[in-house]
């Protein structure tokens, strides 16, 4: 199936995600599940969103565009957040594999972790 979605969800399933890699699919299922529990908590599962809080489509797609070009324009788009969560999971005894960076291990004051 090829799609321009990146994101989808799937009712009585739920979540989808895909990316250009995993670290991206991570980052996309991080904040969608994020927004399906702002959603949820604040009780819209059984009644429609307030008019006045429903952004319009070109906000959302302006608001889109600016963060990928201001942040993640080197292509790194999730890169970071999911070495950050596999170096967690190591720390926690997980043993991931999976090859984080020294600079995210810094960022995050982990400096005894090896990699």
């Amino acid at each position: 199936v090829v799609s321009t979605q990146s994101t989808g969800v799937m009712r009585n399933h739920g979540l989808l995600t895909g990316g250009g890699t995993i670290e991206e699919a991570f980052l996309l299922m991080f904040y969608l599940h994020a927004v399906c529990k702002v959603y949820v908590d604040a009780g819209y599962t059984h009644h429609p969103v307030p008019k006045q809080f429903v952004l319009s489509p070109d906000i959302i797609e302006k608001s889109v565009r600016d963060t990928l070009a201001n942040n993640f324009a080197d292509g790194s788009f999730g890169v970071k957040d999911f070495q950050a969560m596999a170096l967690e999971l190591d720390r926690e005894g997980m043993c991931t594999g999976y090859p984080y960076s020294k600079e995210v291990s810094q960022l995050l004051g982990w400096h005894d972790v090896d990699s």
